[in-house]
């Protein structure tokens, strides 16, 4: 016994066939983009990141170069030289013949590059440190304590030294010497605690000497204030002469 069938396609089947596979096509297609979608979730922040740093070194870029072109330039004229120092003033070695030191205005220094050095002379001006016979005697008021000491042994404290100035219009003839007693105190400033001569003089002496400066006195390691004293000679026969200037 034979069995006979007719299987010839029909235009159904081909719309079967087609169907299954965009059905397949499309299955392997999300199935591609969901494997791949991981490595573009952590690219994606590095590419953003790397895009703002560029735009913002070129806005920077930019920015710096449009003030470098646009800036003015400023001419800035050369400072005037210094002042240069007063030439220093020293006694009059005339006044007292026999001294050994010249005392000046500031301290003594050698030009920087050579030369003479510009010296003004007190026309008939000389100060004398006087030898004391109390010699590191101690002096106590209240709570202060002073200590005696010779004004020749002070002399590598000295900071400033203004010099005396003859008092003009006085009668007085030939050499007239005043005496002074000075405090040097704690900060290194002067302070006279007495004089002795013709007011005029003493007037002329204690307003320069009140104006010396010393860097401030130790004692036994500890600040201390000093007391000296000293002479101050004019001269009427030099300090009308005007041969030193």
């Amino acid at each position: 016994m034979r069995f006979s069938k007719n299987i010839s396609p029909c235009l159904a089947d081909l719309f079967d066939v087609l169907a299954d596979v965009l059905r397949l096509r499309m299955t392997t297609s999300i199935d591609t983009c969901l494997m791949t979608v991981p490595t573009m979730a952590l690219r994606l922040p590095v590419v953003v990141s790397l895009t703002a740093h560029g735009l913002m070194i070129a806005l920077v870029l930019l920015a710096v170069w449009g003030h470098a072109t646009t800036m003015p330039l400023h001419v800035v004229a050369p400072l005037p030289p210094s002042t240069p120092d007063p030439p220093p003033l020293v006694t009059d070695a005339r006044v007292f013949p026999n001294a050994l030191t010249l005392y000046s205005s500031l301290p003594l220094k050698m030009p920087a590059q050579g030369g003479a050095l510009p010296v003004y002379v007190a026309d008939g001006v000389g100060i004398n440190f006087l030898s004391l016979p109390d010699i590191g005697a101690t002096y106590r008021q209240g709570n202060a304590e002073w200590r005696v000491w010779p004004g020749q042994a002070l002399e590598t404290f000295i900071v400033r030294r203004w010099l005396p100035e003859y008092p003009h219009g006085t009668d007085a003839r030939g050499a007239v010497s005043v005496f002074l007693e000075y405090l040097i105190t704690r900060d290194g400033s002067v302070k006279v605690l007495r004089t002795s001569g013709p007011p005029a003089f003493t007037g002329a002496a204690q307003s320069a000497i009140e104006r010396w400066i010393y860097q401030p006195l130790e004692c036994e390691n500890r600040p201390c204030e000093v007391v000296t004293r000293l002479e101050v000679r004019f001269n009427s026969e030099f300090a009308y002469s005007g041969i030193s200037r």
